[in-house]
């Protein structure tokens, strides 16, 4: 990706309704790629709600300030977004925004791209079709695609690819130039790739289905193949505009890039606003609900974010659930976790959700040991009487 050259783009600041001009933009190496990425690549829509389901504005957040281990330091939040690069930043109490920024010149209508957090969107539409009886979480994926009987994933689970466990030997790389099986499925680096076809070639295996954590995107695509092959004749981003973008109220268009095989990058191409990141957020947190009714299945948000030890994780946390992060606190916490800066911080005992979107010009974002940081500062200032 190509980076910025300029230093002084500004930044907005919107907080409990007010719109405030905020220092300039400091640092030169932030990407200039995660921003409308459906303008020049070819992509499937999700229309909005008739009806939005209304993020109130709320008291504001006030001053925030952490510190990390072995450093004697202290932080704020304010520090924070003018050291990293960070585009969107936003923090929901219950249904309340109580903080808001954009920044390098970001705005609200601005659609950014998920990176990795396309795999937990994902999920939460699988949570739906297990839930219609379209796919189970038992079932192998030779009984869904023929075509892969013979192939490196034929003994493979849907829940052994939920977890990232399906053992076939795969690379994993986010270096620019790499040959790397996440990159090859992805329609913004290789559009013209056939992505059932390339996994259908995949041969070998490097242990057991369900014995090793090892991540990687392929087999998020692969659980993309499986979930269209079951959905009939409607694309996956008609089926997520169906069941939970329009049902969880999304206020503005969301996008999942696809390949010149209307192939949708389910393992991170998906494209929406700070505000319905926050949704998908809150819909996390309130179990599957919004306004009362039920989008996705309580008990397949329970299983996306149980911390099950006896599955295989990753070596230290954060832990992985159901295609989603769990931090060690757990209890229901979780995240959506994309390179580059992308996060949605989701706690249901605090009942905070944050979401941060960034450029960072490197896939492990530099930010993160701060951003972890703030994130539990946040928490607990929220958690407070106020």
């Amino acid at each position: 990706m190509k980076k910025t050259r300029g230093t002084s783009l500004g930044t907005l600041v919107l907080v409990t309704g007010l719109a405030l001009s905020s220092q300039a933009w400091a640092r030169n190496d932030c990407s200039e790629g995660f921003l409308n990425p459906q303008n020049g690549n070819p992509h499937n829509t999700a229309n909005a709600a008739p009806v939005p389901f209304p993020l109130k504005q709320g008291l504001a957040l006030g001053e925030v300030s952490y510190k990390l281990r072995d450093d004697p330091n202290t932080y704020t939040l304010e520090q924070y977004l003018a050291k990293f690069c960070t585009t969107g930043f936003l923090v929901l109490k219950e249904d309340q925004i109580v903080f808001e920024r954009y920044l390098q010149g970001r705005k609200p209508g601005d659609s950014l791209l998920s990176a990795s957090m396309s795999k937990t969107i994902f999920a939460l539409l699988m949570g739906i079709a297990v839930k219609e009886g379209k796919l189970a979480l038992d079932e192998h994926i030779s009984a869904v695609l023929p075509d892969f009987k013979e192939g490196a994933f034929a003994d493979d689970t849907v829940e052994d690819l939920l977890r990232m466990s399906s053992g076939a030997a795969l690379f994993n790389s986010f270096e620019p130039g790499a040959d790397s099986d996440n990159r090859a499925v992805n329609p913004l680096i290789y559009p013209r790739q056939d992505i059932r076809e390339y996994l259908g070639r995949k041969k070998d295996r490097a242990a057991a289905p369900g014995t090793v954590f090892k991540y990687n995107g392929a087999q998020t695509a692969l659980l993309g193949a499986a979930l269209a092959q079951r959905v009939g004749g409607k694309n996956l981003t008609s089926y997520l505009q169906e069941k939970l973008w329009i049902p969880m109220g999304a206020e503005a268009k969301g996008y999942w890039i696809k390949n010149y095989h209307d192939e949708e990058g389910v393992q991170g191409q998906f494209a929406a606003t700070l505000h319905d990141f926050a949704r998908l957020g809150y819909l996390v947190m309130n179990q599957g609900r919004v306004n009362g009714k039920e989008v996705v299945p309580a008990d397949w948000i329970a299983k996306m974010t149980e911390l099950r030890t006896d599955r295989p994780q990753p070596s230290h946390p954060p832990y992985y659930g159901l295609h989603i992060w769990i931090p060690q606190a757990a209890g229901g916490r979780a995240m959506f976790w994309g390179v580059n800066g992308q996060n949605i911080f989701v706690d249901p005992v605090a009942r905070v959700v944050i979401v941060h979107t960034g450029n960072g010009p490197r896939a492990e974002f530099d930010g993160n040991r701060h951003l972890f940081a703030l994130r539990d500062a946040i928490a607990r200032s929220l958690s407070a009487p106020r």
